[in-house]
């Protein structure tokens, strides 16, 4: 048994291991103009960054969601977070953007393991699930702040310098989990059951319309999540440095989102009512992106996204664990799958509408997408014929 110094240590550490991990999407936020311009490669070419680490990302989810329960939490995050390392270097190090997506989608598998368990890792080690998932949203805000500045401020000197300050950063999280973070005992099925439980749970999981409704939200959301983190960048016209402090604000007000103003909404409303008016927000932030044309007014609408975001983050995490009667690790594996596969098509694609139809087609497409995402959650299903039953019966088999 862990005692109580142990296991807050291991949260703790787990919590600033995130932090990092997320640090690695924001990181090249500020960079993109200045990766374009001295690569040479378009809007749709270097937004390939985000799409290969995200998409490779998205993949991974499922497999390592199965495995997650045989090979342990611990493990997973210890060889995610060595591999990011080793790919991290080796974007730091490219010399054309074929190479440097190349080494982002390998970054991306990396960071698929850390993402499809560090979460469990927390709540496993926490008192309360909804006090993990506060503590790793708040991580997950905080990263995509802190990410873009670092990015920023290094990437005025040269835009390699974030990717190897981000190398020397996990490698740090990497030995602490390594050697400070003890992995907590759980009750599991016997070793030659566990992968067929979890991939007859993740097949059935796919058929329960409960959480296909939440997760197929939160893919269109995420769509508009990354059209924002991945493309605005490239239409403010600012140097890196100036790029990092605009997502350094926003991150902060993610953060805030996350760990605040979701928790204090949910104790007083629904959290689907809530997430109808956050999404409706979040369209109209889109929509004011997409048709003013204004460098300040768009800042001030990028920064106070994050406010809006940071809630629909929680309550998205939140609201699919409640609706999933299966294992926390197999329901992380899916719906992160899912709502990874929308953050993967974002900057593809806002890439190729800017370039085809003007600089701020993306925002006013990706404002439809997230009233679509908002419009699945006013679906009133009819009862399933998938139970919580069923699901015993499957973990007893």
């Amino acid at each position: 048994m862990m005692t109580d110094k142990e296991m807050n240590t291991g949260k703790w550490i787990t919590a600033a291991a995130s932090l990092l991990a997320f640090m690695g999407i924001g990181v090249v936020d500020p960079l993109l103009p200045s990766i374009a311009e001295s690569i040479g490669a378009s809007h749709s070419q270097v937004e390939m960054l985000f799409t290969a680490y995200i998409f490779t990302m998205a993949i991974m989810m499922i497999p390592i969601g199965i495995v997650a329960g045989k090979l342990g939490d611990k493990k997973l995050i210890v060889i995610g977070l060595f591999i990011v390392t080793i790919f991290a270097l080796l974007c730091g190090l490219s010399d054309t953007i074929g190479a440097l997506s190349i080494f982002r989608a390998g970054w991306g598998f990396g960071n698929s393991m850390f993402m499809a368990t560090a979460m469990t890792m927390l709540i496993a080690l926490s008192e309360t699930p909804g006090h993990a998932i506060g503590i790793y949203e708040a991580s997950m805000g905080l990263g995509m702040a802190f990410g873009p500045l670092l990015g920023g401020i290094l990437g005025n000197i040269s835009w390699r310098y974030p990717f190897f300050a981000t190398a020397c950063l996990i490698f740090i999280a990497f030995l602490l989990i390594l050697f400070k973070v003890k992995e907590p005992k759980k009750v599991a099925p016997a070793p030659t059951e566990k992968n067929e439980v979890a991939i007859k749970q993740m097949l059935h999981l796919f058929k329960y319309r409960p959480f296909l409704q939440i997760a197929f939200s939160g893919m269109f959301y995420y769509y508009c999540f990354f059209t924002i983190l991945a493309y605005s960048p490239l239409i403010l016209g600012l140097s890196a440095i100036q790029i990092g402090f605009v997502f350094f604000a926003w991150g902060l007000c993610l953060a805030l989102g996350s760990a605040k103003i979701s928790h204090a909404l949910e104790f007083r409303f629904n959290s689907k009512q809530i997430l109808k008016g956050s999404l409706l927000a979040c369209a109209v932030i889109l929509a004011l992106l997409g048709f003013i044309d204004n460098i300040a007014v768009d800042i001030g609408l990028i920064v106070i996204s994050g406010l809006i975001l940071g809630i629909n983050n929680a309550l998205f995490t939140t609201t699919v664990m409640e609706h999933s009667p299966y294992a926390r690790s197999v329901t992380s594996g899916a719906y992160n799958f899912v709502r990874w596969l929308g953050a993967a098509f974002a900057p593809l694609c806002s890439g190729l509408l800017s370039e085809a139809l003007g600089m701020k087609m993306p925002f006013i497409v990706a404002s439809v997408i997230c009233l679509a995402g908002m419009g699945l959650l006013f679906i009133k299903l009819k009862p399933s014929h998938f139970t919580l039953q069923q699901s015993t019966s499957i973990e007893s088999e």
